[in-house]
């Protein structure tokens, strides 16, 4: 082996290994990793209809889950697309919907239609049930991430894309910030024991 590789994998490892403390350290939500790793199996099946409005869903949720009445609106959408939507840092060549486009996407796939008109703070019903629902349906399945194939074939569609974007967004969302929010934890907390 040469060196060069060698080091690569001991990277590769140190970067898991650091994850895997953060994750430890902060904690995690099941019933996230089990939503994110239901659309994660969605995209490696490559069922995109079904994956995608689950992913345009995420900034809503995600948004609802830091608002202290678990509400959101289009400038929490907007907002929360602008601060961790962006192209993975290992590989730059992916782009990434605007929060516009990502928005515009979402309204005409459905997605939370509860909270029209857009300039009103509402709770988001519907995301936030299907939050709980794919909690209470199975386990989460192994936490495997979306292959180097999908998101090859997540490049030829805005929708598709957007997906993928928006479930490394998420990930990164928890593990740098909402592991350690209260209002999060608390919100997440609410909705496990809601019957």
């Amino acid at each position: 082996m040469s060196t060069e590789t060698h080091q690569e994998a001991e990277s590769a490892s140190t970067a898991a290994a650091l994850h895997a403390a953060a994750l430890a350290r902060h904690g995690s939500s099941k019933m996230l990793a089990s939503y994110l790793g239901d659309i994660e199996q969605l995209v490696r099946e490559r069922l995109w209809a079904e994956a995608v409005p689950l992913a345009l869903a995420l900034p809503h949720v995600c948004a609802a889950l830091a608002d202290p009445t678990l509400c959101s609106s289009r400038a929490q959408f907007l907002d929360w697309c602008e601060c961790w939507v962006r192209p993975p840092t290992d590989d730059t060549s992916l782009t990434v919907p605007a929060p516009e486009a990502l928005y515009r996407l979402a309204h005409e796939r459905g997605v939370a239609p509860e909270l029209e008109p857009a300039d009103e703070q509402r709770v988001p019903v519907q995301a936030l049930r299907q939050l709980r629902l794919r909690r209470l349906s199975r386990a989460a399945p192994p936490p495997r991430r979306v292959s180097l194939t999908a998101l090859r074939e997540a490049a030829e569609d805005p929708a598709r894309e957007a997906c993928v974007a928006l479930l490394h967004a998420v990930r990164r969302w928890y593990s740098d910030w909402a592991a350690l929010q209260p209002t999060v934890q608390g919100n997440l907390a609410r909705l496990a024991v809601l019957r």
